[in-house]
């Protein structure tokens, strides 16, 4: 039986692989050209639920787009499609954050897209 993280994990994965862009697990090595996209950590919590005190487990799993500093517009236009894509993959997701940095982690300025998806699950 696969755990609900993983069910998750893997609906999401798949429905951003509909894409041209490359998804991986990980960061990876320097030389790989952006886009793409890195499905990372995520953050649970089980507590009891105030409507009717069961435990209802959240999480909140990270998900990140390094694009080409190129264009700023072509960014904002994937990033519609990276959130339309992420909100399609299961109905237990309840909210996508993003937030748009520059930054040179890949050896380069490159646009940073953070995603947090919140989903019960």
């Amino acid at each position: 039986m696969m755990s609900p993280m993983s069910a998750l994990i893997n609906s999401i994965r798949d429905n951003l692989k509909k894409s041209d862009i490359p998804v991986k697990s990980r960061l990876p090595d320097a030389k790989v050209p952006e886009p793409f996209i890195v499905i990372g950590s995520h953050f649970d919590d089980d507590a009891p639920s105030g409507k009717n005190g069961f435990e209802v487990l959240t999480t909140d799993l990270q998900i990140d787009l390094f694009y080409s500093i190129d264009s700023r517009t072509a960014l904002e236009e994937t990033i519609f499609s990276v959130k339309s894509q992420i909100k399609q993959a299961t109905s237990r997701i309840t909210r996508v954050t993003s937030n748009t940095i520059t930054d040179d982690s890949v050896g380069r300025d490159v646009y940073h897209v953070t995603f947090i998806v919140t989903a019960i699950i």
